[in-house]
């Protein structure tokens, strides 16, 4: 999300716009040019975020979105691509040509119609390819009405993989500090949650607890 992303604010960094620079000459984009865009966080993150600012109109194309990945691959082992909540040629090409598909949902009725609509058309445009996962965020909002994991994994058709508790104070602390969950509140219901969903995610099993 050029505009409005906020994987920068998240660690704490200043928005590089190396994705911006990228996306304008895809041309040029090969191992070394995105090795220089990268960010590192420690030795086994690196990030390229988007500017984070209206000030400029930017058209992206699926083709360019694309050759970044592509050179991207030849550089890393795994890529985390975090799309925003738009609908647009290069967002589907994205999904659509994911190794895997994580769909993340609030268990409301808005929600569940957008993630349905999601999950059927990535059924029929990945027949050979693993459902979705979803993930089920804020949960237990007080007062609010909301519908059942169970019941939202039913009418979407797919099982629920995680369901994140809600968790003003954990979460709000994290976004406000720039730190990640697992470093403000790491023995939290949610923490659990999330480093679980990671494992199943990765392939690996959960650590043996020391005893």
């Amino acid at each position: 999300d050029l505009a409005f992303g906020t994987a920068g604010l998240n660690f704490n960094q200043d928005s590089s716009g190396g994705m911006l620079e990228a996306l304008g000459q895809p041309e040029r984009v090969d191992s070394t040019l995105i090795d220089r865009l990268l960010t590192k966080l420690g030795d086994k993150l690196s990030l390229l975020s988007g500017p984070g600012g209206v000030d400029r109109d930017v058209n992206i194309e699926a083709h360019a979105v694309e050759t970044i990945l592509g050179a991207i691959r030849s550089n890393v082992p795994c890529i985390v691509v975090d799309v925003p909540n738009i609908w647009s040629p290069w967002v589907k090409y994205t999904l659509i040509n994911a190794d895997e598909v994580v769909i993340t949902a609030t268990p409301e009725l808005a929600s569940l119609r957008n993630t349905k609509n999601l999950v059927d058309l990535l059924k029929a445009a990945r027949p050979n390819d693993r459902p979705p996962r979803l993930i089920i965020n804020q949960v237990g909002v007080p007062k609010r009405p909301e519908i059942p994991a169970a019941e939202f994994g039913k009418a979407v058709g797919i099982e629920a993989t995680c369901v994140i508790p809600h968790d003003a104070h954990s979460f709000g602390t994290a976004q406000s500090n720039g730190q990640m969950l697992f470093e403000v509140a790491p023995k939290s219901k949610a923490a659990e949650a999330l480093s679980n969903f990671v494992q199943t995610l990765a392939g690996t099993d959960k650590p043996a607890k020391a005893a």
